[in-house]
């Protein structure tokens, strides 16, 4: 990438892009934490996974937050059209993704179409894929988002009466799935009602505000950002207390649930922080705006391919991913497993774009011989036709 004035770094990167890399960078550290668990198995090991575990827990509200803001800027867009786009753009990735793990990795749990059938509609072939079942709804639903956008450019004051609204809808929401949905033992299925948007909808609805007012928003942001650190910090702690309160012996990150207020409050915070960041840094005219543009074009499929670059990355290091102090593991796996996502997906673009290249040549020289065939053919006529004209002249001079 080219370098560019701060200005025009200002005009290309957009706060949603920024936290889109950061949101991509959380799901691959809560695979590898997962995956770390499993390897590291003492006490004060365990607690340092779990309170990482809820540092990162930011991704889905986050990416849920910065798309909705993205789509309360879309004004008289094609439905169907739009819908058809976004199809090709997540859907057929997800898939193709889908089929790889389902045949790499999880071959024996899909025998039958049923199971096959579940694993691509709930997006469980692997740990991560959920996050697109859950997030493709939102563009299915942008009749919705352009409506409550008009409401609330109707009159300010709107925002207060939305707001309430979702905050009582939402707790009704947390409330069930508390009770009756996390930790069900009889209905374990209940638990994957966290792949419906309605359950992160209060990220799209805070992203829909932000972005229809959002020179109110960024005032807003940067006056109250640091008021929201020691409100985080103790958030933060009331998160790792309620995941370490099931039990050390048994730690299961599952566990530190999206579904909670400690937790819904504690991502609101970090969304705050981290957008007043964003703008710091657009402000700046930073330098490391063009890598965040550049991640943020590749962010979706590397997240979809980071499961994939992970299992790699762990059988590249071999037996000795154990014996490798965790903090040291930590940092050299992400910065492998970060790098894998980003270039199979930019590996796997430039050859698609190279076969897509071929096809369109072979089109375009098969269209060519078929033009000069038929001027060839023309020609070929005009020149009998001449010669018969020709020839009944002479007869008719002769005469």
């Amino acid at each position: 990438m080219s370098s560019t004035s701060p200005a025009m770094r200002v005009s290309e990167t957009t706060e949603p892009e920024i936290m889109k890399t950061l949101a991509v960078s959380a799901v691959i550290w809560q695979l590898m934490l997962n995956v770390m668990l499993l390897h590291y198995q003492t006490t004060a090991q365990k607690i340092e996974i779990g309170i990482l575990y809820d540092l990162v827990k930011f991704s889905a509200p986050m990416f849920i937050f910065a798309i909705a803001f993205d789509l309360a800027k879309l004004r008289d867009t094609h439905y169907s059209h739009y819908v058809w786009h976004k199809t090709k753009e997540i859907i057929g990735p997800y898939l193709a993704w889908t089929v790889v793990y389902m045949i790499v990795f999880n071959i024996g749990n899909y025998s039958t179409i049923w199971n096959i059938f579940k694993g691509v509609v709930l997006g469980g072939a692997a740990p991560q894929l959920w996050y697109t079942i859950m997030m493709f709804q939102i563009h299915l639903l942008l009749p919705l988002l352009t409506g409550l956008v008009l409401f609330l450019l109707k009159n300010k004051k709107n925002i207060i009466p939305v707001m309430i609204i979702t905050v009582v809808v939402y707790a009704a929401l947390i409330a069930w799935y508390s009770i009756y949905a996390f930790h069900n033992t009889q209905h374990p299925g209940l638990i994957q009602w966290d792949r419906l948007l309605f359950m992160f909808g209060i990220y799209a609805v805070l992203g829909v505000i932000a972005s229809t007012y959002n020179q109110q928003w960024r005032a807003l942001v940067e006056r109250i950002r640091w008021w929201a650190l020691p409100v985080a910090g103790l958030l933060f702690i009331l998160v790792n207390h309620e995941l370490f309160s099931f039990g050390l012996d048994t730690l299961n990150l599952a566990d530190a649930s999206y579904l909670k207020w400690s937790m819904v409050l504690f991502n609101i915070a970090l969304i705050i922080i981290v957008y007043g960041c964003t703008v710091s840094l657009i402000k700046s005219g930073s330098k490391t705006l063009p890598y965040f543009k550049f991640i943020a074009k590749y962010a979706f499929r590397a997240y979809l391919a980071s499961y994939f670059a992970l299992r790699l990355t762990v059988a590249l290091i071999g037996d000795y991913f154990s014996d490798i102090p965790l903090g040291l593991n930590l940092i050299m796996t992400f910065g492998i497993t970060a790098f894998l996502s980003f270039a199979i997906v930019y590996i796997v673009e430039w050859i698609c774009k190279k076969i897509m290249a071929l096809f369109r040549r072979s089109a375009s020289t098969s269209s060519h011989q078929t033009t000069t065939q038929e001027e060839g053919a023309s020609s070929e006529a005009l020149a009998k036709n001449s010669i018969v004209n020709s020839r009944n002249t002479s007869a008719a001079r002769d005469k």
